[in-house]
């Protein structure tokens, strides 16, 4: 392929592909619709004895720069001008390192405060969401953060611990992801995102026995897991009439698209937009993490098992984001390629999501390579993506 440098000098300028945008219907804000009403079953309506014994506390630009004329130097003032070796220039400054670790640091901020909302909802104390808001907010506002702490999540398979705090953190990075594929605003985005960190709360109160249970569930023991969206609505409900949204779409992120959901069957438009979202990142997450009864799966081939096994539960639209949002292959994470070399994805081909653009760090003899070396794989069709390996993992 020419280099760039190279198309320019011949006067040619390569042209950039326009992005397909995946359209999502427009939402019905619930926070505007003053007559919206959750229909609670019977049979949930009888957990609210259980809930109640809970106690839970309610009411919680610029103007552009005038173009400077340029000034020919002085060529004297040129002879100490120093220009940066390919080394260098390959080289992160401090200030980005810098801002990475800020963005990463949000990961652990955002696992923080949900482990304060559950330790609250157990001592039956009030919480507010506030510093969530806050740190979801930062997430959407810092450029490329979503995609960093993306690579975050998915290379932290082994290293991360696997809790309820720790999937909900990555259900809001990978909602937050899908979210920017229908260029929903930053205000979108932030709801969507404080939604997905809370949409398991109610999981707090499911028993620990059938949780962490090793084996199959009982029929018994599966009825009770699926009491939890009415336990999150319950709780979200005590945040009062600003957050009354959030309980709404919560309750929803079980509902499925032709009805195979609970609790209560919705179908197709009935689900509002948010909870589809959540709904597929949700188990997105759950197959990429290790669980008692199986080892986790590699990202492409838990999106591979969605959009095979799982395809009549979600609908086309949300699929499609699922495959180019979510690349098989996130900003930063390792992969092995049919060479058995070792590199580390640099850009994501939208239109060619299982080829990303990738930067060989070790050879297939593990040695590490003396020169930059960067290989869009859509280019390059003898090779290919064989898996994904975990940071721990790399040679030293």
């Amino acid at each position: 392929m020419a280099r760039l440098s190279d198309l320019i000098k011949r006067g040619k300028v390569p042209e950039k592909k326009q992005k397909e945008e995946v359209k999502i219907r427009d939402l019905a804000s619930l926070k505007e619709d003053k007559e919206e009403v959750v229909k609670i079953t019977q049979e949930e309506e009888t957990g609210a004895e259980e809930i109640s014994e809970f106690d839970l506390p309610t009411e919680a630009k610029t103007e552009s720069k005038k173009e400077e004329l340029f000034v020919t130097p002085d060529v004297k003032s040129l002879e100490n001008i120093y220009l940066p070796s390919e080394e260098e220039l390959a080289a992160p400054s401090s200030e980005e390192l810098e801002k990475q670790k800020r963005i990463e640091n949000l990961y652990t901020s955002s696992c923080n405060f949900i482990e304060g909302v559950f330790n609250s909802l157990k001592r039956k104390q009030r919480f507010t969401i506030d510093k969530g808001l806050e740190i979801v907010s930062e997430i959407v506002n810092t450029e490329k953060a979503a995609s960093i702490l993306y690579g975050k999540a998915v290379q932290g398979g082994k290293d991360i611990p696997d809790n309820l705090a720790v999937h909900s953190v990555n259900v809001c990075i990978y909602a937050l992801m899908l979210g920017k594929g229908v260029n929903y605003s930053s205000k979108q985005l932030i709801e969507l995102g404080i939604t997905a960190l809370l949409h398991d709360i109610g999981m707090v109160f499911m028993p620990q026995e059938i949780v962490e249970k090793n084996g199959k569930l009982t029929a018994s023991e599966i009825e009770k897991i699926r009491k939890h969206p009415y336990y999150t609505y319950k709780i979200l409900q005590t945040l009062g009439e600003k957050y009354s949204w959030i309980a709404n779409v919560a309750y929803q992120e079980q509902e499925r698209e032709g009805g195979q959901g609970y609790p209560r069957g919705l179908k197709g438009d009935e689900i509002h937009d948010y909870a589809k979202i959540i709904g597929v990142v949700d188990v997105y997450e759950a197959l990429t993490h290790h669980r008692p009864q199986r080892k986790g799966y590699m990202p492409h081939e838990a999106v591979k098992l969605i959009l095979g096994t799982q395809k009549e539960l979600f609908s086309n639209e949300v699929k499609r984001l699922l495959l180019t949002r979510l690349s098989c292959f996130p900003l930063g994470s390792y992969v092995r390629l049919n060479s058995k070399a070792i590199c580390t994805v640099v850009e994501i081909n939208e239109d060619s999501p299982l080829r990303p653009t990738v930067e060989i760090l070790f050879d297939s003899q593990d040695r590490k390579l003396p020169k930059k070396k960067v290989i869009n794989l859509a280019d390059a069709p003898l090779l290919y993506v064989t898996g994904t390996v975990y940071e721990s993992d790399l040679p030293h």
